[in-house]
């Protein structure tokens, strides 16, 4: 995050598709993006993630990736694109981000998993 941020944290939902040939290099680095996911929920700035699918998983078939969403908790939408940049999803190809979506949100609730 920038030094000049407030310290306001906000919330941030951001939608990040996958690019149409992504499926193999996101199984490829995906140990490598959740392992730092799992660092950024600790550290409190990822309150969720998960990934969006074309339709719900079935059992020996490889999943019908369409993306990630995520809800970032950081001051400033300039710090979700810092984040978003150094994720190895972006190093590997995975993520549209010409179609990224980030929205200014509030939760109203929330239930754990």
């Amino acid at each position: 995050m920038s030094a000049s941020a407030p310290a306001t944290q906000n919330e941030w939902l951001v939608i990040l598709p996958d690019k149409p040939d992504a499926v193999d290099r996101r199984l490829a680095v995906r140990p490598q993006h959740l392992k730092a996911a799992l660092a950024r929920a600790e550290e409190g700035t990822i309150n969720f993630g998960g990934i969006m699918l074309h339709e719900h998983m079935v059992d020996g078939e490889k999943p019908k990736f369409k993306g990630s969403i995520m809800l970032l908790q950081v001051p400033t939408k300039e710090d979700v694109l810092e984040i978003i940049k150094s994720d190895i999803y972006v190093e590997n190809d995975v993520w549209d981000l010409e179609k990224m979506e980030i929205h200014p949100f509030r939760s109203a609730l929330r239930k754990a998993l």
